[in-house]
């Protein structure tokens, strides 16, 4: 049975109750209270059955268009004005529900004792805002709005929040330096375990294959080089020296000592795609896992877990990122001692 409460009956006007007695008419679909339609003794719809057409719920009222209303609330935090439905600033995010008229579209009071532009005095140069300028009520995805989103982010909320309008405004994405540079150990950090997980894993085999070829194809072959010309071994040979000049002329002519030499140099080649693909990537990954996870959160009972909630699923992970930075720290500085 379909669910007709708000709507109201065609007889008496009033909105139906989830405990009301409802019937409905078995040509059209349209309801009725029980007792108005016994008072009525038919369908007030005969129209709707000469066309053999169905009764249609009233569509619900739309909401209004925030770019097409007057700007008369102004911002009780930065001054600026919004539109007349319009719950948050746009330009800071703070609640227009407090005292609209408090700037009167004037600029923030000087704070310090010192003049406008003085090193001690002046306006304050901004106003925190830990949603980035972006309303808590705009709607991010289906069902999960960007208030949402920020209770998963947690940590430089002000940062995602702008980011996360833009790749939905522009569906672009948008650059990430630090998915770019720590890949795998950023999304473990962000809690994007799955994929966190894969990309470490392909990243540190990557680069553990680097260093054992270097130090058991590569330098071999270069010291099979040195040997070969006849040069001193224990002698430490600068990029800049004739003796590495004739190393590197002999291997360029000798095709397989020189492919053993350069063939760590391949495991950098896809290390550095799979950092440019989180770079690029990294921002809308990190986007969809938010809203998956409110999702998630929203479609569970907190009460048969308590740990699925907004604060217990959101928020970054400090200690598999300090793990994460000890495990490069031995890969990059510990492992090469003992290879």
């Amino acid at each position: 049975m379909l669910d007709y409460t708000g709507v109201k009956c065609p007889v008496c006007g009033v909105p139906f109750q989830p405990e009301d007695d409802i019937v409905v008419c078995p040509e059209c679909g349209a309801p009725y209270h029980r007792a108005c339609y016994q008072k009525e003794g038919k369908c007030v719809f005969g129209d709707l059955h000469a066309q053999g057409k169905e009764w249609q719920p009233p569509e619900p009222p739309k909401a209004p268009d925030p770019a097409a209303e007057i700007k008369d609330q102004e911002c009780p935090v930065c001054g600026t004005l919004n539109g007349h439905s319009a719950l948050f600033c746009s330009r800071c995010g703070a609640s227009l529900t407090g005292q609209p008229q408090a700037h009167q579209n004037q600029a923030p009071p000087y704070y310090g004792g010192g003049q406008p532009g003085s090193p001690y005095g002046g306006p304050m140069p901004f106003v925190f805002d830990p949603m980035g300028g972006v309303s808590p009520a705009e709607e991010l995805a289906q069902g999960v709005t960007f208030g949402d989103a920020s209770k998963v982010v947690k940590q430089n909320t002000a940062y995602y929040m702008t980011v996360f309008r833009y790749m939905k405004q522009t569906r672009r994405n948008k650059f990430s330096v630090c998915a770019f540079f720590f890949s795998g150990p950023w999304m473990l950090y962000r809690k994007m375990y799955k994929a966190g997980a894969v990309v470490t894993l392909l990243v540190f085999g990557l680069y553990l294959t680097f260093q054992c070829l270097l130090a058991f194809v590569s330098v071999p072959a270069f010291l099979q080089a040195v040997e070969a010309l006849g040069l001193d071994q224990t002698a430490s040979l600068s990029y800049s020296s004739p003796e590495f000049a004739l190393v590197v002329q002999y291997m360029l002519q000798n095709t397989a000592l020189y492919i053993q030499a350069v063939c760590p140099l391949f495991c950098l080649v896809p290390l550095l795609v799979v950092m440019i693909v989180t770079g690029v990537k990294g921002n809308k990954w990190y986007m969809e896992h938010c809203v998956r996870t409110v999702r998630m959160v929203k479609a569970s009972r907190v009460e048969d877990d308590p740990t699925m909630t907004l604060d217990a699923r959101g928020g970054v992970n400090v200690a598999i990122a300090t793990c994460m930075f000890v495990c490069y720290f031995l890969l990059n500085y510990v492992v090469p001692l003992l290879l």
